[in-house]
């Protein structure tokens, strides 16, 4: 019997062992690849599918962390039976949560349905997954996706929209500003251009040139345009078909019209004659013609072949060529186009999108963060009241209660006498700290509203937190984009974790046809999650502020109205370097500009404007106990993170804002009484000038060039004790009648924080092209009449102008220049 069972237990031990070695030899033919294998997709198929799926993302397969990435999928139909189901695509967040997004599908029997997905990408990461489930929630096909993300050089997407996308190919693998930026092109068409502004998110630059724009539909223009204004920058080419390029444009950018293109000689500059004078001349087709407000970035014979100019939040640029006509120069010269992406973009633009490769969304998740947690003051408890209580109850629980029992010889009875006070006064506390518990998820919101006549652009941030780690939901209306808002954990050198695609998720959201729902699960109690909601529409209802205003030598004139529907709080306009409070407005109430105060406020620096609009400056010190300080404090962070977002550019528009004293309290639409928030409301104004014919305008529309010295140009500043010498172009354009020095008003040096800036007090010279010596002038004298300049101006209209600080025992770091602005007359 032993030797029996030791046969048998042998032939199991062979069994087992050619078994094992039966599937070795079998996953090692085995074609299916490993995860981390080189291929862009993989999937895997159950054998009695009735659908198969095929995935592309980006544009050119290209992608970006902290963007969002175009997903296209593909489904096929196999059997003769539909398909009805759920689409869900899994992402890894910058702060490596699990992000699950969820859409309905259904593909009828036998066809093909194609679904395009834009999913916010974490930075860093380089990998999606794609499930596609049916109806009973089974997974039927799970296909990962490996994406070209670069991890290590920091790259510059260019759409490029041209009808010969093969001519402007030069443009892509360009070192951008010492290389710090690596270009990268994207080929886009008429057809695959998006109709969502979400889809144009990927892009850094869009170089239109060789095409007609007016071929996009009225929707994907519209796209264009506010993606443009939300900080996009766009860059035209013109030369022969300067109608089709500039056109659409041309009513917002010019100021008159343009003659037909000619061809032309032209120097594409001095630095790229490597073969001698005359090496770098092109004799090309070019249209002459002058942006409103325009920064001359390359120049030939009074021909403006490069300029640009802000739009809104973003940039547009234009030049008189063709760029698929300069393909062959640009080849043989590279650096051409490294010094002009390099003087379009800017160099604080250029480093916010290098920083962004390793950092991520950070710095909006803070901004964020800031701005939205504020706190309610009717949520901080009475500390004095709780102070009171507990004094009574240790008086009452010590010889009070004592005593009172003594006195009627009960004391047999003190210790519970003690029990029932305790359970008395937990009572008391417990319902006394009723209003500050959370009992529900609670949200908070900034919402943001920039009206025009077309359209109504609204950016609302939320915050949605819950007091404890049980799973909760909302639900929002379908015509928001919902996009987190999260932080990179790149610096504190977090390794990234494991993403299988098998991980359950953090944060759901569900399309749903009329309706989005997030969902949130294993969520930590307090942990607050932020997500940016976006959408466009039409402004049906004509709101906004409205007017006209009138500049006059520095003078601001005109009226604004507030055509909201609500009354609007701590109204005030602002145009570049000046600002005119206005207060409270009710509905449909007009206020002239005529009589009010103009200030003068300081470049660059958000927080100091907010609080004097707000009127927190005049608060010494922080204060939580104080209801109209906390009220103050929230709106200066939301008019500071609005400022920071779009007022931080050069626009000869005026801009309006205000907060919206009694809007719709719940604007999302969330079912929740925990919801509370604030509306910021703006509007551009055009600004015209007195008399028809007369020029008036900030000299840092174009960015002075630094002859010597050290100087901070987003905040007109010089910094270092070093003499300061600044080269203004004043503009070919005009003849100038009046140079202005406007010095920051004392309003934001000797009140409240504002008392921490320091503005420029020494000696200010001017060189003389005659005498090529620098003239001193009158340290008292801010106003120089046109005849008094003809030495200082040059033949192009610049004046360069040394700055010597006074106080130089003393260091300081952001010493404010005054502005200069100019009137003049057209030339």
């Amino acid at each position: 019997m032993k030797t029996s069972k030791q046969g048998t237990s042998k032939r199991r031990t062979i069994a087992a062992t050619w078994a094992f070695t039966v599937l070795f030899v079998f996953l090692a033919i085995s074609p299916i690849r490993a995860q981390e294998t080189p291929a862009s997709t993989e999937a895997l198929f159950l054998p009695d599918s009735s659908i198969r799926m095929e995935v592309s993302y980006g544009y050119d397969d290209a992608a970006k962390g902290g963007r969002y990435i175009p997903v296209q999928v593909t489904l096929t139909g196999e059997k003769d039976r539909p398909f009805v189901g759920q689409l869900q695509v899994l992402s890894m967040e910058s702060d490596y949560d699990i992000y699950q997004y969820n859409y309905p599908i259904s593909v009828d029997a036998g066809a093909t349905t194609q679904k395009i997905v834009d999913i916010p990408l974490g930075n860093r990461i380089d990998q999606l997954f794609v499930n596609l489930v049916d109806e009973a929630g089974n997974r039927v096909i799970h296909k990962r996706i490996k994406l070209n993300v670069s991890l290590e050089v920091p790259e510059l997407f260019i759409g490029v929209l041209s009808d010969s996308p093969e001519r402007l190919r030069y443009l892509n693998g360009i070192g951008v500003d010492y290389s710090m930026l690596r270009t990268r092109t994207i080929e886009l068409n008429t057809e695959n251009f998006p109709t969502d502004e979400v889809g144009l998110n990927l892009v850094d630059v869009l170089l239109v040139s060789d095409y007609k724009i007016r071929d996009l539909s009225e929707r994907q223009s519209q796209v264009l345009v506010e993606w443009v204004r939300s900080g996009g920058v766009m860059i035209l080419g013109t030369g022969a078909r300067v109608d089709d390029t500039l056109g659409r444009f041309a009513p917002e950018l010019l100021d008159q019209s343009y003659d037909s293109p000619t061809i032309r000689t032209i120097d594409m500059g001095q630095d790229y004659a490597l073969e001698g004078p005359g090496s770098a001349e092109l004799t090309i087709s070019c249209a002459d013609f002058s942006l409103s407000g325009a920064n001359v970035i390359f120049s030939y014979d009074q021909l403006a072949l490069l300029s640009s100019v802000a739009y809104s939040q973003g940039i547009i640029a234009a030049a008189a060529y063709d760029f698929a006509d300069i393909g062959d120069f640009c080849l043989n010269n590279p650096s051409y186009m490294d010094t002009l992406l390099t003087n379009v973009l800017g160099e604080a633009r250029i480093n916010r999108l290098a920083e962004a490769t390793y950092s991520g969304n950070s710095d909006q998740y803070w901004s964020v963060k800031s701005m939205i947690n504020t706190g309610k003051v009717d949520r901080l408890p009475n500390l004095s009241l709780y102070v009171m209580e507990i004094m009574i109850y240790i008086i009452l629980i010590g010889p009070g209660l004592y005593i009172f029992l003594k006195q009627r010889e009960l004391q047999k009875f003190y210790r519970s006498g003690i029990v029932i006070l305790s359970l008395l006064f937990t009572g008391i506390i417990y319902l006394m700290g009723s209003k500050t518990r959370f009992q529900d998820t609670f949200y908070t919101y900034a919402r943001f509203l920039e009206t025009s006549e077309e359209s109504i652009s609204e950016s609302t941030y939320l915050n949605m937190q819950t007091p404890d780690n049980k799973p909760f939901e909302v639900s929002l209306d379908s015509s928001y984009t919902v996009k987190p808002i999260t932080r990179s954990y790149y610096y504190e050198m977090t390794a990234i974790p494991k993403f299988k695609g098998d991980e359950a998720y953090k944060v759901a959201i569900d399309y749903q046809g009329e309706m989005t729902k997030i969902r949130a699960q294993n969520v930590t109690a307090f942990d607050p999650k932020y997500f940016q909601l976006e959408k466009i529409e039409d402004n049906k209802d004509h709101i906004g502020f409205t007017g006209e205003i009138e500049m006059q030598e520095g003078k601001i004139r005109g009226t604004i109205t507030n055509s909201f529907t609500v009354p609007v709080e701590d109204a005030a306009v602002l145009l570049y370097d000046k600002m005119v409070l206005l207060g409270d407005m009710q509905p449909g109430e007009t206020k002239s500009l005529d009589e009010l105060e103009v200030l003068e406020y300081p470049l660059y620096h958000a927080d100091r404007v907010a609080e004097k609009i707000t009127g927190s400056d005049q608060y010494k010190e922080p204060d939580i106990t104080d209801k109209n300080y906390m009220r103050a404090l929230e709106r200066t962070n939301l008019l500071i993170f609005y400022l920071n977002q779009s007022a931080s550019s050069y626009t000869q528009n005026a801009r309006v804002v205000g907060v919206c004293a009694n809007a719709d309290q719940n604007p999302v639409h969330i079912e929740s009484s925990e919801v509370a928030g604030r509306t910021v409301v703006s509007s551009q104004i055009n600004v015209y000038p007195a008399e028809e014919g007369i020029i008036y305008r900030s000299a840092l529309m174009k960015k002075p060039t630094v002859v010597s010295g050290n100087y901070d140009a987003a905040s007109n500043s010089l910094y270092g004790l070093d003499p300061l010498v600044l080269e203004y172009s004043l503009g070919n354009d005009v003849e100038i009648e009046t140079l202005f020095f406007d010095k920051i008003s004392e309003q934001f040096t000797n009140t409240g924080k504002a008392s921490s800036l320091t503005t420029f007090m020494g000696s200010i010279y001017f060189y003389n092209h005659n005498t090529g010596n620098y003239d001193k002038m009158d340290e008292n004298k801010n106003v120089y009449a046109g005849a008094e300049l003809h030495s200082y101006l040059s033949p192009g209209n610049t004046i360069t102008i040394k700055y010597l600080y006074g106080n130089v025992s003393e260091y300081n770091w952001d010493i404010i220049l005054p502005v200069l602005n100019i009137v003049g007359r057209e030339s």
